[in-house]
């Protein structure tokens, strides 16, 4: 059931290397749609790390507001990493059409490697400073 009393803040992280640019434009819309007043940070091109696939990635950091509980969020980020063609099968090929990680939610850090991982913090970086 959503928390309909808070908005808590959440940060994403959202990476593509199989059509990267469209992948992340779609999502966007998709997620501006789902979540309205989301902020974005810039698109970022990267090396891969910790991947097979040599392809570059396109990385990017948003910034959201929800009253959805983790495991509501997390849902709607998987379903929508699968509409984009997400499959086990693919990642274990290292194609990655949408990657959607969920890196912060309130004051939790729920993923603290990748917080320390050079493309997050460069995406981060481009976020605007404060929510609206």
């Amino acid at each position: 059931m959503a928390n309909t009393e808070k908005n808590i803040s959440c940060i994403l992280c959202l990476g593509s290397n199989c059509d990267g640019i469209n992948h992340l434009n779609r999502a966007e819309n998709e997620l501006n749609f789902l979540f309205p007043g989301m902020e974005w940070g810039l698109i970022i091109q990267t090396a891969p790390e910790d991947i097979a696939n040599p392809s570059p990635f396109f990385n990017r950091a948003a910034r959201m507001k929800t009253s959805l509980n983790k495991e509501q969020l997390t849902g709607i980020l998987k379903r929508l990493e699968q509409s984009h063609g997400r499959t086990p099968e693919k990642k274990a090929m290292g194609l990655i059409p949408l990657d959607i990680d969920l890196l912060c939610y309130g004051e939790e850090i729920l993923k603290p490697a990748d917080m320390e991982k050079h493309y997050v913090k460069e995406c981060l970086g481009t976020l605007p400073k404060q929510m609206h």
